[in-house]
């Protein structure tokens, strides 16, 4: 058993897989990312998930390897035609996805929402809001 605490934390509400992103970046190594990465890529391909949500609420920073992970998590539900969203980002983690073209730029091949709330990010799924 691994006494590694996981960094994403999960809910589901509904078909919306909620991930929640919580502790020290710079703690984290490489091969419990692949191993979160891992089995949250088999919750959005072998359960009735459809869209995810990422609630940045209880961290301040994150690196290249969780954007990376945010990527290719949200291109596979984009694949299965669900959303992405993202919420509670901070401004200046909202400026480097901005300046990396990867928040709501419709020119790539997946799309993230960003919210002000979770609560909002989930009305916008629900509502058909988001691209």
């Amino acid at each position: 058993m691994s006494t590694e605490e996981e960094f994403l934390l999960r809910e589901q509400d509904g078909d919306i897989l909620i991930l929640m992103p919580h502790g020290d970046f710079m703690k984290i190594r490489e091969s419990q990312f692949r191993n979160e990465y891992n089995e949250i890529y088999r919750i959005l391909t072998t359960t009735d998930v459809k869209h995810m949500l990422v609630d940045f609420q209880e961290i301040e920073y994150f690196g290249s390897t969780f954007i990376g992970i945010l990527i290719r998590l949200a291109q596979r539900v984009k694949k299965s035609g669900g959303k992405s969203v993202l919420c509670n980002l901070n401004e200046r983690m909202q400026d480097v996805l901005k300046n990396l073209m990867l928040l709501e730029n419709v020119k790539v091949d997946f799309f993230c929402g960003c919210f002000d709330s979770r609560d909002e990010a989930i009305s916008q799924i629900r509502n058909g809001g988001v691209a």
